[in-house]
């Protein structure tokens, strides 16, 4: 099952996501085709008259109409479903959101069905879990993606909310990056992007290791005059089974102890697609 960005989808017997970016997934296969699928919360109510002929001019399908699918199976879904011969679009009733689904050509029933049965979707006001590749992880209510990027061997996803940045990364391979040593022992080559020589390590050992940024004089002076200028905080884990470690960054205004508890349980290496 992929999570990613509020949508849940499970993908199709010989496929995998090929690009992930913000409300974007494409999945693909070399012998089953590929589907775009493009979402995101329901700013006004749908309408397939209105929205619609926006959708369907987009897709390059601006002769046809997009028209309610009634077939007995779309009833277990989460709304109403609405299709053309290569896009199909679903409202999620409860949850406020939009999926827009776009084939290469008409798709069959045994790949269109499943895929909408297993769609749900989480607004960003709530805590989301996310599962992509080999990661997991979640994110609490009101932090949205900034950026992405996919490398080999190194993972790193930011999310904002207003000026509070939330950073997740994974390397690999942990044997190579750890020369032999143990985490404690190399923990600073893993510090945020110019946070080296500014953070200490307040708890851990060879598995995990928790971080604090030092306060600079102004901000220490800030804090005797009870001013908020903002913290630092993370997490280096070494997951040696999967030969991976796991970086989490906190910056800006610190979560409540009981997010940040919840945001550093949740992150967590998973079988690979």
């Amino acid at each position: 099952m992929l999570l990613w960005d509020g949508l849940q989808v499970a993908i199709p017997a010989g496929m995998e996501p090929v690009t992930l970016d913000r409300g974007f997934i494409r999945l693909a296969g070399r012998d089953c085709g590929s589907v775009d699928l493009r979402f995101g919360a329901e700013k006004s109510r749908f309408s397939p008259e209105r929205d619609g002929r926006r959708i369907l001019r987009a897709a390059g399908l601006g002769s046809e109409r997009l028209l309610p699918c009634d077939e007995a199976w779309t009833r277990s879904l989460p709304g109403p479903l609405y299709c053309a011969s290569r896009l199909s679009v679903l409202r999620f009733g409860q949850t406020r959101g939009l999926v827009a689904m776009l084939f290469p050509a008409p798709p069959r029933p045994d790949l269109l069905q499943p895929l909408c049965r297993s769609l749900a979707w989480v607004p960003a006001t709530r805590w989301r879990s996310w599962s992509c590749y080999d990661i997991a992880f979640e994110t609490p209510p009101g932090y949205l993606l900034h950026q992405a990027a996919f490398r080999q061997g190194h993972f790193r996803l930011q999310f904002r909310k207003g000026g509070a940045l939330i950073v997740f990364e994974r390397l690999a391979p942990a044997d190579v990056l750890l020369d032999g040593q143990p985490l404690r022992s190399r923990f600073e080559r893993f510090l945020p992007a110019g946070g080296r020589g500014g953070y200490d390590m307040v708890a851990g050992g060879d598995r995990e290791i928790v971080i604090s940024r030092r306060p600079g004089h102004f901000g220490r002076l800030l804090a005797m005059l009870g001013v908020h200028a903002g913290t630092g905080h993370g997490l280096i884990r070494h997951v040696a089974e999967a030969n991976r470690i796991l970086n989490l960054t906190e910056e800006g205004a610190p979560l409540p102890e009981t997010d940040r508890q919840r945001l550093h349980a949740s992150y967590a290496v998973t079988p690979a697609y």
